[in-house]
């Protein structure tokens, strides 16, 4: 779950440097890309469980530009913010995307499944 555990400060600098240079998903921050780089923030809303009988179910009731969400299966995790909707606007595409960014195939499905909804508000 996305919990604060730090003053907000701290949060948004250990945050900033771990995506810079620690994100496995891309190469580390250049001096060169440095220069251009623009800092955009997103303070969280606390997540709320979303209650759902199937995928069908969980679907509709997204909010596609509204919602943030956070996907688990067991030590499996992944969210996407709300902004993520800009490039996934479709809620089928949006969760198969989620699913693979927790590492669990984009057709992947169990009962075991937990999702949550939060919104950001954007800074800069």
């Amino acid at each position: 779950m996305l919990k604060a555990v730090r003053p907000l400060a701290e949060d948004i600098a250990e945050n900033a440097f771990a995506a810079a240079f620690r994100d496995h998903r891309f190469p580390p921050l250049t001096a060169e890309e440095f220069e251009q780089l623009e800092i955009h923030l997103s303070i969280l809303t606390t997540p709320e469980p979303i209650a759902f009988r199937s995928e069908e179910d969980l679907l509709a009731q997204l909010r596609p530009g509204v919602d943030g969400m956070i996907i688990e299966e067991g030590a499996r995790r992944g969210t996407f913010l709300p902004a993520v909707w800009e490039t996934l606007p479709n809620p089928k595409q949006f969760l198969r995307h989620l699913k693979q960014k927790a590492g669990l195939p984009a057709d992947y499905w169990s009962d075991t499944l937990k999702f949550y909804r939060y919104q950001a508000e954007g800074i800069g």
